[in-house]
This record gives structure tokens, sequence and C-alpha cells, in this order.
């Protein structure tokens, strides 16, 4: 099947000197030797007449003056002022979002579809479904569509015009959008005895039901759509992955953990050795490409969509987040970290941001793996799926 070319709407962004004269010193005349005397004779007959004044014809204790109070009309009100800073925009948080941010908020019951606009503090939800399994964004961002637990499964994919959304409801265990078309989806139903892969184009949904453009059967009832693309189909049964063509037809089967997949057909897998996976790639034509080096400890493992760079994640026992990229050709590294515990959201803008969201704060993090720099947006639910 041949990928539709999809435009796309991302679009990184990247005292003064005091002068005057400085006071002249003045010429002080030495004083004279009776100054002193005379000073204090004065101020001595001075305070006597101030005494003689405020004191009593029988010698009494000077009393004191009595004290009165200003009237509260005159008394000055002290207020104390609090200077709160405005809450900062996705702008200020963000700033390569210069198109703004579209996600996915899940909480026990629903799932939330947001926007975020660059000059907002927070995101606006204008959808919400019930019972959320899962969510993903197609590749140019202008569709999302959530996996659902109502009837035993189905999907909801959002109308970007704002019109009804298409419902798949029939027992769908799994779906996925194609790598690079933003138009096509493929899903897997659950019958008696057998799965049914789907694949269908969405932009020409027009109210009726969606009609497949690819429909083949496999034989067992639990095969889960992992990864798939004009290369084929991959799909998990009673644990051993399958690979077929477009068509259905099977290529492969392989004891392996399945842990991402390239446009082009490039898989990340891993073998369970003494307990420890092992990750490796599985190339289109059969073949496979160890990558020794890697944490095999690692909580989560991507592939760049160019297939150069794999990216491990890793809980450290300090608390922090460890993110080790190597090259799957030379031994170039890179290795960076977040200071909290957090696990993968995407890899996203051509693979140059690991989005992460940790699992404490729930903040969300957005960290350039070749850099090391690192933006932040406070949310308050697990995110599913980030767009832009």
């Amino acid at each position: 099947m041949e990928a539709r070319d999809s435009g796309s709407k991302i679009r990184p962004l990247p005292i003064d000197d005091i002068d005057g004269d400085a006071p002249q010193p003045r010429h002080v005349e030495p004083k004279r030797r009776l100054m002193p005397l005379i000073v204090i004779v004065v101020g001595a007959i001075a305070f006597g007449v101030v005494a003689r004044g405020l004191g009593t014809t029988d010698g009494a204790e000077v009393a004191s003056a009595p004290t009165t109070a200003a009237p509260l009309s005159e008394v000055a009100e002290t207020t104390t002022t609090t200077t709160t800073s405005p809450p900062r925009t996705l702008r200020q948080l963000l700033p390569v979002a210069a198109d703004g941010l579209s996600l996915v908020e899940i909480t026990n019951t629903s799932a939330k579809i947001g926007e975020w606009t660059p000059d907002s503090a927070a995101p606006s939800f204008n959808a919400r479904i019930s019972q959320p399994r899962s969510a993903g964004f197609n590749s140019d961002f202008s569709r999302v569509a959530i996996h659902t637990s109502v009837r035993d499964g189905s999907y909801v994919i959002d109308d970007p015009e704002g019109g009804a959304p298409i419902h798949i409801q029939e027992d769908v265990s799994s779906g996925l959008w194609h790598p690079t078309d933003p138009d096509l989806f493929a899903w897997t139903e659950f019958d008696v005895d057998q799965t049914t892969v789907k694949i269908a184009d969405v932009s020409g949904y027009a109210g009726a039901e969606l009609e497949p453009l690819v429909e083949f059967a496999l034989a067992a009832v639990d095969h889960e759509l992992l990864a798939w693309g004009d290369w084929g189909i991959v799909t998990r049964s009673s644990g051993r992955l399958y690979v077929f063509d477009i068509d259905g037809q099977e290529l492969s089967q392989v004891e392996s953990e399945f842990l991402d997949a390239t446009p082009d057909g490039l898989l990340l897998l891993a073998r369970i050795d003494d307990g420890a996976a092992i990750p490796y790639l599985l190339n289109p034509d059969g073949s496979e490409t160890a990558l020794p080096g890697l944490d095999i400890g690692a909580s989560g493992l991507r592939i760049t969509d160019d297939g150069a760079w794999v990216l491990a994640v890793t809980y450290q026992a300090d608390g922090h987040t460890s993110i080790l990229a190597r090259t799957v050709g030379a031994r170039s590294t890179r290795l960076t970290s977040i200071n909290e515990t957090a696990h993968i959201v995407d890899l996203i803008w051509e693979d140059r941001f690991l989005v992460l969201q940790e699992v404490r704060s729930l903040d969300l993090v957005f960290k350039d793996w070749n850099t090391g720099a690192e933006f932040r947006l406070p949310v308050e639910n697990q995110i599913a799926a980030v767009g832009f």
C-alpha cells in the first residue's frame, strides 16, 4: 500500500556612574578655649527656666504631661499588598510549541481531549470519552483515536471539523494509526475463533459505517495489533509475535517482546534471557542487529523514526530517571536524566524531544535527549497522548 504524503502542522521554534562634584572640605576655625564653659552655663540657665514652668508650687514631683490619642479618623491605615505573578502561558513554559499543544488527559472514568493555545496558562477541553483505555494522535496530529472499554472494546475517532465522531463498536481489541498517512487507521476485532484485521480511510467518512480498504482474518481470537505500515503488520498472540505483509500473509514468528517500530518496519524487540530483557533489532529482511551496551534494566525503550538511535529510560535507586541514547551503528551515546521517576509518553517533534510524565508530580517533561534541555508543563491527570 502506497502511503500518501501528508502535510504537517509541526512548526518548531526553535549603573550609570553618578556624576557630580564631591562636597568640598570646609575650613573649620579652631574653637576658643572658653566656648565649652559658655555653652554649659547657657544650657543650665535654660533648663532651670523650663523646669520652673513645669513644676508645682509646693515642690511636688513633676507630673507627666497627659497623652491624648488621635481620633481613629486621623490614624493612617496600614495596608499590606501581596503581589501575585500571573500564571505562565504555554509560550513561556514551552517556547518551542509555537502552534500550541494537543493532548488527551485520562482519569479513572473518562478521557478529555484538549487544546492548549500558546497564550493560555492551561488547556481547554472540548470533548470527554468514558471508560478510556488508551489514545493516539495520527501522523499530523489532526485527529485522535481513543480506545474504550464500551461494548467489550470500541474506538472513538474525533472529527477535527467539529462534526460527529467516528465510532468503531464491534468488539475492538486494538487499533493504530498509519505511521505517515494521517487518514489511515487499522484495528482488530475478535470473534469466536478468529481475529479480523481491518484498515480504513477515515477521511471519506460521512456518517455511514466505516468501510475497510483491507480486511483479513487471523487464526486465534487474541491477536493484538502492535505496529503496521506499508511494509506489513505486527501482532501479538499467546505470547508470540507474528509478522505479516500488508495483505495478511505470514512472514515470520518470533519469541520476543515488542518495544517499538520505525515507519519503514525496523522492529525494536527484546528477548527474555534469565529474567533479563536483551534488546535487539529485527530488520525488514528478517536479519537481526544486536544492541550491546544498552541498559537491560530499562523500563522503556524507543527507536527514532530514522532507525539511527535507540533510547533507554531507566529508573534509578535514588529516585531519578536516566535516559541513555545510543546509535545503532557507531557507538555514539548521549546520557541525560530528570530528577523524578517518570514514564515515557511519546517521542515527538521529529524525535527531538522525549516526552515523559513524572509519577509523583504528574509534570509533563519535554526532554531534548541530545542537549539535555528540559521544559515542564503542570498537568492534573495522566496524559495518554500529546501532539502539535
